[in-house]
């Protein structure tokens, strides 16, 4: 009865691993386009980005994301920070004046824009091709946004 019982915990925990696991993780990190020692280098739009390992934001730090599509046919997101993410964006875009900031999903960099002025309580994720975000990443994104 003993080891039954100890075989159905491990099975609970080892699947609570992999639902967790299986779960998409947002983040947005401070990056840049040139080498920065101890900084993960990934690719975005066939160019390599430096992203640092400290995490900003995450999901829990937007308090809504909507998809959205502009007047000529691309799609967006629009984010509304929380008051503690907004705080920590307003660091973040201050920090990283005219330099990129990463915006990562499950290890991939999907957007990086240069932060060329400070953002405050909202954003946008407009992605980099002529049509915006594609139908697949923007769903992606809400899924990993939505789940906190």
């Amino acid at each position: 009865m003993q080891r039954s019982i100890t075989f159905v915990i491990g099975l609970a925990f080892i699947l609570s691993g992999s639902v967790l696991h299986a779960q998409t993780q947002f983040s947005i990190r401070a990056a840049s386009d040139e080498a920065v020692p101890g900084w993960e280098r990934m690719e975005f739009d066939n160019h390599p980005v430096w992203v640092s390992p400290t995490v900003s934001l995450t999901a829990a730090d937007i308090a809504r994301a909507q998809q959205r599509t502009d007047q000529d046919g691309r799609t967006f997101i629009g984010v509304v920070f929380t008051e503690p993410g907004a705080k920590k964006m307003r660091d973040l875009s201050a920090a990283q004046m005219n330099k990129l900031i990463a915006m990562v999903l499950d290890g991939k960099v999907i957007f990086a824009p240069k932060i060329r002025s400070q953002i405050n309580t909202d954003a946008v994720i407009t992605g980099s091709g002529p049509n915006g975000l594609s139908a697949a990443a923007a769903q992606q994104i809400l899924a990993s946004l939505n789940q906190k």
